[in-house]
């Protein structure tokens, strides 16, 4: 009987130990900025059978010049995009071999 009281008053204890927190302190979090797409953006025609873009500002952000192509055997249309995502200057795509420019495109993301 004597072993019981004991192992229930021990366990008072410790649950009654546990409840005890020290107060809330509040902590100051630095904001994040977040990237947003470019703005002020223009594309059109290159003069060598592609497109060409650029953006006035990047906002974080990036850019780059789409190109769609017909082919000359008239199989359909050909998408190209330039590979380097760019943040300032020219982005420039270009049409493949035996293809011709059919309209210029301008892809962008926030980061």
């Amino acid at each position: 009987m004597k072993k019981w009281l004991v192992l229930v008053a021990g366990s008072v204890v410790t649950v009654s130990s546990l409840g005890l927190q020290a107060p809330a302190t509040a902590t100051s979090i630095t904001p994040t900025l977040v990237a947003a797409h470019p703005s002020g953006c223009f594309y059109g025609p290159d003069a060598e059978n592609g497109a060409r873009a650029t953006c006035k500002h990047s906002n974080g952000g990036h850019y780059k010049a789409s190109v769609t192509c017909d082919r000359w055997d008239n199989r359909g249309k050909v998408v190209r995009d330039a590979v380097v995502w760019k943040s300032s200057g020219y982005s420039v795509a270009y049409c493949p071999p035996e293809t011709s420019y059919l309209h210029a495109g301008i892809i962008t993301k926030a980061a």
